[in-house]
């Protein structure tokens, strides 16, 4: 390998679902889809390679159909960097055929399999457990053996998501020996989040509802669905002991000695991203890099300006970790995250990045506001030990959650025999921005008069001052060990999440017996986050200092100000070359200050003519990171200028539409 001077093609990770998930034919499935592509390992044209499928008889005699991509050329000294990609729930090899095919022509020994009980690998799916995971690592020691075809043993890269990116993850943590992994959307705990607080989302009922031509299930595996639908206690019993039992993986952490990204997305509809928050800190014995945010996949926003952040942050991985570049380096931070706020554009957030070198869980302090009378949220409690607000949970009719599964909540029959109903809280403006980062709690002091099952959802808003609000995220609790009409007390985590409130906005909460909104029909269609209790009955929150809602809030003093560099020292005056250059038609500009101060930063066509100032604002001492779109440019030559004090540096870059 000569120098870094390759061909790097953009790294934009782009989600399978379709946009319109509107029937339980059409159920979104955990598809993740991979960077597109990591950079050329060699300087020549595109490779030839040749495909070959294969299997892989496995310890229980189950049989994986494999296939693996093969350059045509001279390989490297000790083999060809591998890539091995591992596909989301309910796909197959062949989803990834040709994304793999494409790697492998810019130089990697590439390789894909069908899980057990997908595609056409034999055998049953025990649902992302630990039978899958040791089937990954035979897998990849199988491959390890295949020297003759370029394989680099000592070199090998596992990516995915979800499924993808939880066996592998739980592989390593059972010994498999690989270079490095990515694993997005995947936290360790994420079979009870499906089922967190006594609620079960909706995409677990669509998990383990494929028809055998997607998945084929074990027996266990297979009940779940009636577990799922039934009404008593027994079954919901049931689900919460098997479920975790061999997928849970949280504990087992601290054995991983794979290098690792770990990544997610706020807004994931499967699982929650505190589970990744609270891995982060147990993944004590190996190199890892944290991101949360906008990751596409699960239901989550598109940011074009994180897809542009990643494509630095994911080379700069695989150039330390595989391709041993003189002079590559670490991604800087341990924990790179981006916080929705508004503008709103289109359906999604806006997102604002930042980092942190400790983990996110240790810069923030609770918020608390409190639910009281007249529909607010107070930073002060009630004064009434006993004022209370009620939710009608009105369910008639002996409506069943099959009944309601099949109407998708929102048919006739459903409408005729359930009735949505909210109450919301909303609070004073705020005076000045407020950054929400990391695990929501809700601590309630609530009564019901249904028996068994009762359950209460709330919702995080944002609202501007003309009235528009947005849906952020949400808590969700049910109880499930309830006695009719006996007033109790809960604690609980909702969905982590990273928001700006912006100053002059308020925060509302709406409280509510079927959690859907608006925000959520291009993934959810018309379906509930969580499945709701079909208990006919009164649910009751009381409006005391009990009853209150804590919000971690980013401390003013560990807002991210990167003003060291890497090795502690502080940032001298410094401008980065773009990134990617050449572009299209948008790119990152990096550029570091030792000091606060003025700092301008425009853009000039090759005849010296101004056409965009990025920056023109006091900055405060550190790194800084604008993205530039030049949509409206004309291809050619730009020049970018940054100025603060007496320095000054112009670097030059190319447009290519």
């Amino acid at each position: 390998m000569k120098s870094a001077r390759f061909s790097i093609v953009a790294l934009i990770a782009v989600i399978l679902f379709s946009q319109s998930l509107f029937s339980q034919q059409k159920r979104a499935r955990d598809n993740y889809e991979f960077l597109k592509l990591l950079p050329k390992y060699t300087t020549a044209d595109a490779l030839p390679v040749t495909r070959v499928d294969f299997t892989v008889t496995l310890r229980d005699g189950v049989m994986l159909d494999a296939m693996k991509f093969i350059p045509q050329g001279t390989p490297p000294l000790g083999g060809w960097p591998t890539v091995v990609f591992v596909h989301g729930y309910g796909d197959n090899k062949e989803t990834l055929a040709g994304f793999a095919a494409a790697q492998a022509e810019y130089g990697y020994y590439t390789t894909t399999f069908s899980m057990r009980g997908q595609g056409h690998s034999t055998g049953l799916s025990n649902l992302i457990s630990s039978t899958e995971a040791q089937d990954m690592i035979e897998f990849i020691n199988f491959i390890k053996l295949d020297i003759a075809n370029g394989i680099n043993p000592d070199n090998i890269l596992v990516m995915g998501g979800s499924q993808g990116g939880l066996v592998p993850y739980m592989a390593c943590t059972m010994g498999m020996n690989v270079k490095t992994i990515i694993s997005a959307l995947a936290p360790p705990n994420f079979a009870t989040s499906w089922i967190e607080n006594g609620c079960i989302k909706m995409t677990l009922l669509w998990t383990v509802e494929y028809t055998p031509d997607t998945a084929r299930y074990t027996p266990q595996v297979e009940r779940m669905s009636d577990w799922i639908y039934s009404a008593e206690k027994q079954y919901w019993d049931s689900l919460a002991v098997y479920l975790p039992q061999n997928r849970d993986f949280m504990t087992s952490i601290p054995n991983n000695r794979v290098p690792l990204i770990m990544e997610g997305s706020w807004q994931d509809k499967f699982f929650n991203a505190s589970g990744i928050m609270k891995a982060s800190v147990l993944n004590t014995n190996s190199t890892f890099r944290l991101y949360l945010g906008a990751v596409q996949g699960h239901g989550g926003d598109n940011s074009p300006t994180e897809d542009t952040w990643h494509m630095q942050f994911f080379n700069d991985w695989f150039f330390y970790w595989l391709f041993n570049i003189t002079g590559s380096r670490m991604p800087m931070a341990n924990y790179d995250y981006a916080s929705t706020t508004y503008p709103v554009n289109g359906v999604y957030w806006s997102f604002k990045h930042d980092s942190s070198k400790v983990a996110l869980q240790n810069i923030t302090t609770p918020y608390r506001l409190y639910f009281n009378t007249n529909n607010r949220l107070t930073t002060t409690a009630g004064t009434s030990n006993n004022t209370r607000s009620s939710i009608r949970n009105q369910v008639t009719g002996g409506l069943t959650m099959q009944e309601a599964v099949n109407e998708e909540f929102t048919g006739t029959t459903f409408t005729s025999k359930f009735k949505k109903n909210s109450v919301s809280y909303t609070s004073a403006a705020l005076t000045a921005d407020k950054k929400w980062l990391g695990i929501p709690k809700v601590n309630l002091d609530y009564l019901s008069t249904a028996s068994t099952f009762t359950q209460y959802n709330f919702q995080v808003l944002e609202v501007m001052p003309n009235g528009k609000e947005k849906l952020i995220n949400r808590i969700n609790y049910t109880d499930r060990n309830y006695t009719a009409n006996s007033r109790r007390t809960a604690n609980f985590e909702g969905q982590a999440h990273s928001h700006i409130f912006k100053s002059g906005n308020r925060i509302k909460i709406i409280i509510t017996n079927l959690d859907t909104h608006a925000d959520d029909t291009w993934f959810l269609g018309t379906n509930p986050f969580v499945l709701p209790v079909l208990k006919n009955g009164y649910n009751y929150v009381y409006l005391n200092n009990k009853s209150y809602i804590d919000l971690p809030l980013v401390n003013a003093a560990d807002e991210i100000t990167l003003d060291k560099n890497n090795n502690g020292m502080p940032f001298e005056f410094s401008l980065s070359q773009n990134y990617p250059n050449p572009f299209n038609p948008v790119t990152i500009i990096n550029f570091s200050l030792p000091v606060k101060g003025i700092v301008t930063l425009k853009i000039y066509d090759a005849s010296g003519r101004e056409v965009k100032i990025l920056v023109n604002e006091i900055k405060d001492a550190g790194v800084n990171s604008v993205t530039f779109d030049a949509s409206s440019l004309s291809s050619g030559v730009y020049f970018y200028k940054l100025s603060s004090g007496s320095y000054t540096d112009t670097k030059k870059m190319m447009l290519i539409k």
